[in-house]
């Protein structure tokens, strides 16, 4: 069975049972408006879903930003602080490893925060999303006193607040073979990694409340894969247990996170 096909079985499972899988969509390393990212920008104007926008502030265009997203339907998510890799010789890349002071690293967090809110006051959600997926757990547990209130990451969560105040979302599906060609995976690979994720939260073996994730980067998609996976969601979300998601969603509100 194709990877579309495992996932649409699913979805038919999550219907019968009475659930609705909710989904999201992320796409990191926004920091100008290229041509790359209208094809971005198509899709989630066809699909009706917004997606969250992860920006490094540092070198950002923000007033070239502010001004293509305005009206566009995005959200917008931090990205890190320079997206430059801080780790120790033999470390996987990380901008925010362990080996890195503390004081550096809530001073990156803080300064990117302020930045970007600065310069997006009503599209930024206060999300912290780190370069290549990785984050010390020291930094993770100051987030909050930083000005965060959520993380996401990629794989299953552990729990839904990775620390009190800090709610956690991930993706769970890149489109990117980041070990292999690194270029797109295609959608039945996509599919079939949402398949995954969707039916260990049915079956409990995920957390079932954690909105299953899609990663992409624009920046290293071509208009061919962004028409593969808008053909892909496109047929996901004519699904009756589907319900694709914005990142408010995933974040907002906070006042429950203890």
């Amino acid at each position: 069975m194709t990877g579309t096909g495992t996932l649409l079985r699913e979805l038919d499972r999550w219907d019968a049972e009475g659930l609705t899988a909710t989904i999201w969509w992320r796409d990191d390393d926004l920091q100008r408006p290229t041509p790359a990212l209208e094809p971005l920008l198509a899709m989630a104007e066809a699909t009706e879903w917004v997606p969250g926008l992860a920006v490094v502030p540092e070198g950002a265009d923000m007033g070239g930003l502010a001004a293509r997203l305005a009206g566009a339907g995005t959200e917008l998510l931090v990205h890190g602080f320079a997206h430059r890799n801080h780790a120790a010789d033999g470390e996987k890349k990380c901008e925010f490893p362990a080996s890195r002071a503390l004081d550096d690293k809530c001073g990156d967090a803080r300064a990117a925060l302020s930045a970007l809110r600065d310069a997006f006051p009503e599209l930024l959600l206060p999300c912290f999303v780190p370069p290549w997926n990785r984050i010390a757990a020291d930094l993770v547990e100051a987030l909050p006193g930083c000005g965060f209130r959520g993380l996401s990451t990629f794989g299953p969560r552990q729990a839904s607040s990775a620390v009190p105040g800090l709610r956690c979302v991930n993706t769970h599906s890149d489109v990117i073979d980041w070990r292999g060609t690194r270029e797109f995976v295609g959608s039945g690979a996509v599919a079939a990694a949402l398949a995954a994720h969707l039916e260990a939260r049915r079956t409990g073996q995920a957390d079932p409340a954690e909105p299953s994730g899609l990663l992409t980067h624009h920046l290293v998609m071509v208009g061919e894969d962004w028409r593969a996976l808008e053909a892909l969601m496109l047929e996901v979300k004519s699904h009756r247990a589907v319900e694709l998601i914005a990142p408010h969603d995933c974040f907002l509100p906070v006042e429950d996170l203890g």
